[in-house]
């Protein structure tokens, strides 16, 4: 009787400790904002601006609404014609207040803040003191 009883216990904290809402990415108007498709569009280094970005310099993050994200930079000569040089797959968080988590598959993991502008299709991240990024919402 009491292996019937330690089972049913057992059977109803495994059936009521996980819901699908456990699962699912916390949306805010902000995290629906950040789905899609981002482009470099230009950035500042040591007060610099740069807004000719050449293959080896262009980073592209695709956000999905499952809570995933693909990050790829590129190499190539010039401009045009980039080729993919490093894709990293991982997971995203919406933390608030502008502040996303990157965590990569296989560990690790970052924190993004993010300044949405022009209508939330530019982003603006400061990656470290001498250097901040815009990306641009490709359409």
């Amino acid at each position: 009787m009491k292996k019937i009883i330690v089972l049913s216990i057992c059977l109803f904290i495994a059936l009521t400790s996980c819901s699908r809402e456990d699962d699912e990415v916390r949306e805010t108007p902000l995290s629906k904002s950040l789905i899609g498709t981002w482009n470099l569009d230009y950035y500042v280094q040591n007060g610099v601006l740069t807004e000719e970005i050449i293959c080896d310099e262009l980073v592209e993050y695709v956000f999905l609404n499952n809570g995933t994200y693909t990050q790829t930079t590129f190499s190539g000569d010039g401009t045009t014609d980039c080729l993919t040089a490093v894709q990293i797959n991982g997971m995203w968080q919406d933390l608030g207040n502008n502040n996303y988590e990157l965590t990569p598959n296989g560990g690790g993991s970052s924190a993004l803040n993010i300044t949405f502008q022009d209508d939330f299709t530019k982003f603006v991240t400061q990656v470290n003191t001498n250097r901040t990024e815009v990306y641009a919402k490709r359409r």
